[in-house]
């Protein structure tokens, strides 16, 4: 093991440990020496890695987020068409927010940690996790050549972080039809190729369609 390893290695113990910590404590109560009895290191040990206990818990928070996000993404690789893969994402968000399958997604204070980054930071990390989707679709021919992927992205992201933070009222979210209706009447039409549009819906009818006919 090199040295970079072994640096690399303690970091992520420290950060599982705080992990641990904030589930059975609290952030809010969690200390530093709490943290190092569980990671089975020094104080000065995990000051050597992290200035102070807000360092960690941005460390966290990263190391969350990037776990949402590599989750996220095999949710949407059961989709072909960037409907289909938006449509997944989305329902991924309202399960995971929901805590419908914790053992899954994601705990509440995980969910905690993911809030504790700055918004700004949020969005912009969702658009960059969108953006290559996006791009993909336009070689494919699904979306239009000009659509502007950032302002697509940020779009999709704002739908996403409103699908994390508040329940419908008139919608049905559980119902994965209904969250494909929303995300491909309301969004991804809106970006579609003209001569796409008429091709895509007979590819990716739901299996509740294909019934009624």
């Amino acid at each position: 093991m090199t040295a970079a390893q072994s640096v690399a290695d303690t970091r992520q113990v420290i950060i599982d440990a705080a992990h641990t910590c904030f589930r059975e404590c609290g952030l809010r109560k969690t200390t530093v020496v709490d943290i190092g009895r569980v990671a089975g290191v020094s104080r000065s040990t995990i000051y050597s890695y992290f200035r102070d206990k807000a360092e960690i818990v941005e460390a966290c928070a990263e190391n969350t987020s990037y776990r949402f996000y590599r989750e996220m993404a095999k949710a949407m690789d059961a989709g072909s068409l960037l409907e289909d893969k938006l449509s997944l994402a989305a329902s991924f968000v309202w399960r995971a927010r929901r805590y419908i399958e914790p053992e899954k997604y994601f705990d509440e204070d995980e969910v905690g940690l993911l809030l504790t980054k700055n918004a700004g930071v949020l969005l912009r990390e969702c658009v960059d996790f969108v953006a290559p989707y996006l791009k993909a679709a336009m070689l494919t021919g699904e979306i239009r050549k000009d659509v502007d992927v950032q302002v697509a992205g940020e779009v999709f992201a704002r739908l996403l972080f409103s699908l994390f933070s508040t329940p419908s009222s008139t919608l049905d979210l559980d119902d994965p039809d209904v969250v494909h209706r929303l995300v491909c009447d309301h969004l991804v039409r809106g970006l579609a190729n003209d001569r796409w549009i008429g091709r895509a819906p007979a590819r990716t009818r739901s299996a509740r369609e294909e019934k009624a006919r």
